[in-house]
């Protein structure tokens, strides 16, 4: 690994150490987790799929070194700015204006 690379591993580490969603998930994990669930409003997010999707992100967060509740959510976060992304773009390209935007703006 030239030092370019290793620079941008640590700062990359030290980011991801300053989101505190380990933090998160040890708070949540712990025996004071159902009241830190209600005090702190949290909702739950979850949906029944295939074993073989489980073990994948299972898997993919054994690689990654993270939990299942982190991945998640970064990829929900993924997907929501993608699929808006796609829909403001088709939306642009069928009608000329922005979503949002009131025709003659």
């Amino acid at each position: 690994m030239d030092l370019e690379n290793f620079a941008k591993l640590r700062g990359l580490n030290q980011a991801y150490i300053a989101s505190n969603s380990g933090f998160i998930d040890s708070l949540l994990n712990s025996e004071q987790g159902a009241e830190i669930r209600k005090t702190v409003f949290t909702k739950r997010l979850q949906f029944d799929t295939t074993p073989e999707l489980y073990a994948e992100v299972e898997n993919i967060c054994q690689l990654l070194g993270c939990s299942k509740r982190e991945f998640l959510e970064l990829a929900v976060l993924h997907g929501l700015d993608k699929a808006e992304q796609v829909f403001g773009a088709a939306f642009k390209d069928a009608t000329g204006r922005e979503f949002g935007t009131v025709e003659g703006d």
